[in-house]
Protein backbone atom coordinates (compact mmCIF):
# COMPACT_ATOMS: atom_id res chain seq x y z
CA UNK A 1 0.00 0.00 0.00
CA UNK A 2 1.24 3.67 -0.46
CA UNK A 3 1.50 5.36 2.73
CA UNK A 4 1.81 9.04 3.07
CA UNK A 5 3.67 9.27 6.36
CA UNK A 6 3.14 12.74 6.71
CA UNK A 7 -0.69 11.76 7.73
CA UNK A 8 -0.78 8.03 7.40
CA UNK A 9 2.26 6.76 9.37
CA UNK A 10 -0.74 5.09 12.06
CA UNK A 11 -1.63 2.80 9.07
CA UNK A 12 1.89 1.37 8.65
CA UNK A 13 2.84 0.96 12.28
CA UNK A 14 -0.84 -0.48 12.90
CA UNK A 15 -2.40 1.88 14.60
CA UNK A 16 -5.23 3.24 13.05
CA UNK A 17 -8.54 2.92 14.19
CA UNK A 18 -7.61 0.12 16.87
CA UNK A 19 -10.12 0.79 18.68
CA UNK A 20 -13.09 -1.16 15.73
CA UNK A 21 -9.95 -3.39 14.53
CA UNK A 22 -11.39 -6.63 17.08
CA UNK A 23 -14.91 -5.46 15.95
CA UNK A 24 -14.39 -5.62 12.47
CA UNK A 25 -12.81 -8.77 12.92
CA UNK A 26 -16.04 -10.23 14.82
CA UNK A 27 -18.75 -9.16 11.96
CA UNK A 28 -16.57 -10.84 8.93
CA UNK A 29 -15.51 -14.45 8.08
CA UNK A 30 -14.67 -15.83 4.91
CA UNK A 31 -16.99 -15.97 1.98
CA UNK A 32 -18.63 -12.41 3.09
CA UNK A 33 -18.91 -9.72 0.71
CA UNK A 34 -18.43 -6.60 1.74
CA UNK A 35 -18.76 -2.53 0.56
CA UNK A 36 -16.57 -0.44 1.74
CA UNK A 37 -18.19 3.37 1.52
CA UNK A 38 -15.71 5.95 2.46
CA UNK A 39 -12.94 3.46 1.49
CA UNK A 40 -10.35 6.74 1.32
CA UNK A 41 -6.80 4.87 -0.25
CA UNK A 42 -8.19 1.23 0.73
CA UNK A 43 -6.94 0.29 4.01
CA UNK A 44 -10.27 -1.56 5.07
CA UNK A 45 -11.08 -2.40 1.23
CA UNK A 46 -7.54 -4.72 0.98
CA UNK A 47 -8.06 -5.57 5.07
CA UNK A 48 -11.33 -7.05 4.14
CA UNK A 49 -10.73 -8.70 1.09
CA UNK A 50 -7.37 -10.18 2.29
CA UNK A 51 -9.85 -11.42 5.57
CA UNK A 52 -12.93 -12.36 3.28
CA UNK A 53 -11.82 -13.30 0.26
CA UNK A 54 -15.14 -11.95 -1.35
CA UNK A 55 -15.96 -9.07 -3.63
CA UNK A 56 -15.34 -6.00 -1.93
CA UNK A 57 -16.55 -2.84 -3.56
CA UNK A 58 -14.51 0.37 -2.33
CA UNK A 59 -16.95 3.31 -3.18
CA UNK A 60 -14.97 6.73 -2.69
CA UNK A 61 -16.20 10.32 -3.63
CA UNK A 62 -12.55 11.86 -4.31
CA UNK A 63 -11.47 11.31 -7.79
CA UNK A 64 -7.75 12.26 -6.39
CA UNK A 65 -8.22 9.73 -3.53
CA UNK A 66 -9.88 7.16 -6.00
CA UNK A 67 -6.73 7.29 -8.14
CA UNK A 68 -4.58 6.19 -5.10
CA UNK A 69 -6.98 3.33 -4.01
CA UNK A 70 -7.05 2.04 -7.74
CA UNK A 71 -3.10 2.22 -7.60
CA UNK A 72 -2.91 0.11 -4.21
CA UNK A 73 -5.76 -2.49 -5.59
CA UNK A 74 -3.32 -2.81 -8.57
CA UNK A 75 -0.69 -3.66 -6.45
CA UNK A 76 -2.46 -6.40 -4.44
CA UNK A 77 -4.11 -9.58 -5.99
CA UNK A 78 -7.68 -9.40 -4.14
CA UNK A 79 -11.09 -8.94 -5.58
CA UNK A 80 -11.66 -4.92 -4.74
CA UNK A 81 -13.81 -3.40 -6.94
CA UNK A 82 -13.50 0.76 -7.44
CA UNK A 83 -16.30 2.67 -8.11
CA UNK A 84 -15.90 6.35 -7.86
CA UNK A 85 -18.67 8.46 -6.69
CA UNK A 86 -20.59 10.05 -4.07
CA UNK A 87 -23.18 7.25 -1.71
CA UNK A 88 -26.44 9.11 -0.52
CA UNK A 89 -30.12 8.59 -0.12
CA UNK A 90 -31.44 9.25 -3.71
CA UNK A 91 -30.07 8.56 -7.06
CA UNK A 92 -31.77 11.40 -9.06
CA UNK A 93 -29.09 14.06 -7.55
CA UNK A 94 -26.48 11.99 -8.86
CA UNK A 95 -25.53 9.93 -6.20
CA UNK A 96 -25.09 6.27 -5.60
CA UNK A 97 -27.24 4.51 -2.92
CA UNK A 98 -26.36 1.07 -1.16
CA UNK A 99 -29.53 -0.17 -2.84
CA UNK A 100 -28.23 0.14 -6.41
CA UNK A 101 -24.76 -0.88 -5.21
CA UNK A 102 -26.13 -3.63 -4.17
CA UNK A 103 -28.52 -4.27 -7.96
CA UNK A 104 -25.24 -3.45 -9.93
CA UNK A 105 -22.91 -6.07 -7.47
CA UNK A 106 -23.92 -8.45 -4.89
CA UNK A 107 -25.74 -7.58 -2.01
CA UNK A 108 -23.05 -6.91 0.95
CA UNK A 109 -22.98 -9.46 4.26
CA UNK A 110 -21.02 -6.51 5.50
CA UNK A 111 -20.68 -2.53 5.00
CA UNK A 112 -17.96 -0.48 6.52
CA UNK A 113 -18.78 3.14 6.10
CA UNK A 114 -16.82 6.89 6.77
CA UNK A 115 -18.32 9.72 4.67
CA UNK A 116 -17.86 12.28 7.07
CA UNK A 117 -21.61 13.20 7.66
CA UNK A 118 -23.53 11.42 5.41
CA UNK A 119 -23.75 8.02 7.21
CA UNK A 120 -27.76 8.97 7.69
CA UNK A 121 -28.40 10.21 4.02
CA UNK A 122 -26.83 6.44 2.96
CA UNK A 123 -28.45 4.77 5.34
CA UNK A 124 -31.82 5.91 3.84
CA UNK A 125 -30.26 4.87 0.36
CA UNK A 126 -30.03 1.52 1.79
CA UNK A 127 -33.18 0.46 3.40
CA UNK A 128 -33.92 -2.19 0.99
CA UNK A 129 -30.72 -3.52 1.50
CA UNK A 130 -30.59 -3.33 5.34
CA UNK A 131 -34.53 -5.07 5.52
CA UNK A 132 -33.01 -7.72 3.19
CA UNK A 133 -29.84 -8.84 3.23
CA UNK A 134 -29.83 -7.35 6.90
CA UNK A 135 -25.52 -6.69 6.92
CA UNK A 136 -23.66 -6.19 9.73
CA UNK A 137 -22.54 -2.65 9.83
CA UNK A 138 -19.58 -0.48 11.38
CA UNK A 139 -20.38 3.05 10.40
CA UNK A 140 -18.10 6.45 11.61
CA UNK A 141 -20.42 8.83 12.91
CA UNK A 142 -19.01 12.71 12.14
CA UNK A 143 -21.33 14.09 15.16
CA UNK A 144 -23.68 13.45 18.27
CA UNK A 145 -26.77 14.43 16.15
CA UNK A 146 -25.77 12.20 12.96
CA UNK A 147 -25.06 9.29 15.32
CA UNK A 148 -28.78 9.59 16.97
CA UNK A 149 -30.21 9.68 13.63
CA UNK A 150 -28.31 6.76 12.38
CA UNK A 151 -29.64 4.76 15.72
CA UNK A 152 -33.11 5.64 14.91
CA UNK A 153 -32.74 4.23 11.51
CA UNK A 154 -30.91 1.47 12.39
CA UNK A 155 -33.20 0.54 15.08
CA UNK A 156 -35.99 0.44 13.11
CA UNK A 157 -34.73 -1.97 11.21
CA UNK A 158 -33.86 -4.66 13.96
CA UNK A 159 -30.12 -3.50 14.62
CA UNK A 160 -28.67 -3.00 17.83
CA UNK A 161 -25.74 -0.39 17.42
CA UNK A 162 -23.13 -0.24 19.71
CA UNK A 163 -21.22 2.85 20.04
CA UNK A 164 -17.35 2.66 20.54
CA UNK A 165 -15.66 6.32 21.29
CA UNK A 166 -11.85 7.35 19.95
CA UNK A 167 -9.44 6.51 21.76
CA UNK A 168 -7.46 9.29 23.97
CA UNK A 169 -3.54 7.74 23.92
CA UNK A 170 -2.17 8.38 20.56
CA UNK A 171 -5.76 9.78 19.54
CA UNK A 172 -5.75 10.48 15.88
CA UNK A 173 -6.90 14.09 14.57
CA UNK A 174 -10.66 14.08 13.20
CA UNK A 175 -12.54 16.73 11.42
CA UNK A 176 -15.44 16.82 13.18
CA UNK A 177 -15.69 18.03 17.41
CA UNK A 178 -17.63 14.50 18.02
CA UNK A 179 -16.50 11.46 15.82
CA UNK A 180 -16.91 7.91 17.13
CA UNK A 181 -18.82 4.46 15.42
CA UNK A 182 -21.48 2.18 15.72
CA UNK A 183 -20.93 -1.52 15.88
CA UNK A 184 -24.02 -3.02 14.40
CA UNK A 185 -24.22 -6.66 13.94
CA UNK A 186 -26.84 -8.18 11.71
CA UNK A 187 -30.21 -8.46 13.46
CA UNK A 188 -30.77 -11.40 11.63
CA UNK A 189 -28.75 -14.10 13.31
CA UNK A 190 -31.38 -12.51 16.46
CA UNK A 191 -34.39 -13.34 14.16
CA UNK A 192 -33.49 -16.89 13.80
CA UNK A 193 -33.05 -17.81 17.24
Amino acid sequence: MEIDFSFQARLYFGLYETEIADRVRALTRPGMRCFDIGSGVGYYSLALARRCGAEVVAVDASPSVAKGLRRNVASNDLPVTVVEGRVGEDETDGALTIDGLAEAYSPPDFIKMDIEGAETAALRGGTAVLAGQAPSLVIEVHGREIEAECRTLLESDGYTPAAVAPRSWLAEERPAEYNGWLICPSPRPAQKA
